[in-house]
């Protein structure tokens, strides 16, 4: 592990509001792949008396999984949770902010591996072992909170609660937009070109490249994806969605397609209005069919604060659902 770029510094004692501590790590899987980590220490010890207190909550990004997205997100669990909590975004193998030189793709079977590994232990890949913190919570947006799923699948005594944002658990087939993505993404041929085409794109017009990938962001949102946006990147993120969009076809016919029949009862859903990847209409179809999940709709809030499904993109969206899952946690949100 490279030493770590630290964000901000612990609250003293008498103080009367923790700060945070926050730092983003390049760690290594138990292969010597790098990934990226962002970590937020917790700073005020938790209340054992509290059965809803979580000593770790993990944040599973959607893909393309680059942890640097959710730092403003992460950090404001991290603030409705009084600083109680450590609060850690694992990012995917073979998808970060910079490059560091990783060669090949990873599929969604290698990533839920590679993330369940790093909430057991932050390290090595055994996936059976125990050593998890005493209580944890796993936030997953996307098809985050498909592996989050997964990852509570396999270790149901030790994973407390997961909340899905936007879950991305089941394709849509009544989407032509994801239909066609799907077609696309089959040509590895096809998607080979595209990267390449990125690639030379931003050597040899990046300020057309930025302008285009970049609109309506805020200026985070913008210098990360400026950063990411490289011909590897692109391989990454449109192989994995293959397998994503195969392993998630309508009806699912894998072996985990139980999870949420299974542990209803500690998955809280949040969906939001026109998001093909996490359709309303599979929200209210979940919500009848498994009644002990807590299944909501956001719409636009009081503040006219609009929720889309890539919300990490604008800092006002970031701060309403970090409030939101902050809830869904079971804290008394401000």
């Amino acid at each position: 592990m490279t030493p770590a770029i630290a964000r901000g510094s612990k609250t003293k004692a008498s103080s009367s509001k923790p700060v945070a501590d926050l730092a983003v790590h390049v760690s290594t899987t138990s292969a010597d792949v790098p990934f990226e980590r962002i970590s937020i220490e917790a700073a005020v010890p938790s209340n054992d008396e509290d059965a809803a207190a979580f000593d770790e909550v993990f944040v599973i990004p959607g893909n393309p999984g680059v942890p640097g997205f959710y730092e403003r997100f992460a950090k404001g669990i991290w603030t409705q949770m009084e600083g109680r909590a450590r609060v850690s975004v694992i990012g995917y193998v073979g998808h970060t902010a910079s490059d560091l030189g990783v060669n090949g793709w990873f599929s969604l079977d290698e990533q839920v591996q590679h993330v369940t590994a790093e909430i057991v232990n932050g390290r090595g890949s055994d996936t059976r072992s125990t050593s998890l913190p005493r209580k944890v919570a796993v936030v997953g947006h996307s098809i985050g909170a498909e592996i989050a799923m997964r990852a509570m699948a396999r270790h149901p005594n030790a994973i407390r609660k997961v909340v899905g944002l936007m879950p991305f658990v089941l394709t849509n087939e009544r989407s032509r937009l994801q239909r066609f993505l799907a077609s696309l993404v089959r040509i590895k041929a096809l998607v080979l070109i595209v990267a390449g085409l990125v690639g030379v794109l931003k050597k040899v017009f990046p300020f057309f490249l930025r302008k285009c990938a970049t609109k309506g962001m805020d200026p985070d949102a913008k210098r990360l994806t400026e950063s990411w946006l490289r011909a590897g990147s692109v391989v990454n993120m449109a192989l994995m969605g293959r397998t994503e969009f195969e392993g998630l076809r309508d009806p699912r016919r894998d072996r985990d397609r139980a999870n949420l029949e299974t542990y209803a009862d500690r998955v809280h859903l949040m969906y939001c209005e026109d998001d093909h990847w996490a359709p309303t209409w599979q929200a209210e179809a979940f919500k009848a069919r498994y009644g002990a999940a807590d299944v909501t709709v956001e719409t636009a809030s009081r503040e006219s604060i609009k929720i889309e499904h890539a919300f990490v993109l604008s800092d006002a969206a970031a701060d309403f659902v970090a409030l939101r899952t902050a809830g869904m946690l079971g804290c008394r949100v401000k």
